[in-house]
């Protein structure tokens, strides 16, 4: 059998072979490499570039590395917190029973100040007792003065 092809047919075969291997692998692999070595280029559906103008640079705003660092405690929007707060102190003091305790009142209020951290180390604390205060007086008139309210920061 071997003696039925000669060594010229057996290596033009096995180029033959080798080049459609070859071509196969390149087409289904890295055509867009290939294609991009005679100038073609694949133009992606999320990159559409449009040509700039000259006169754009000047409008381009200018990055600070300080807006990407973490702001400090001082620079914190804390009026969310605040009126949450507000709006549990409300609802705890609204389905509170007539003939609570003082003291029970008061350790509620502060399990109620315990969830918020950020409050007890803020500035506006008077403010925020004096909202406290206020929801606590209109219930229970008279019941409690605002320097034993004071006490709930502790």
């Amino acid at each position: 059998m071997l003696s039925s092809i000669s060594w010229n047919q057996y290596i033009t075969g096995l180029i033959t072979l080798l080049l459609f291997y070859y071509f196969f692998i390149g087409f289904k692999y890295y055509r867009w490499e290939i294609l991009g070595l005679i100038g073609i280029r694949k133009i992606e559906s999320e990159k559409i570039l449009i040509p700039a103008d000259e006169g754009i640079h000047q409008f381009k705003s200018v990055e600070k590395p300080e807006d990407y660092l973490p702001k400090t405690t001082l620079e914190t929007d804390i009026s969310p917190l605040v009126q949450a707060f507000a709006d549990e102190v409300q609802a705890f003091i609204s389905n509170a029973e007539p003939n609570m305790p003082k003291a029970e009142l008061l350790f509620s209020l502060q399990l109620i100040i315990a969830k918020y951290p950020a409050l007890k180390d803020a500035d506006c604390r008077g403010e925020i007792s004096t909202i406290a205060f206020t929801q606590i007086n209109e219930k229970f008139p008279g019941f409690i003065r605002e320097t034993e309210l004071l006490s709930i920061w502790t």
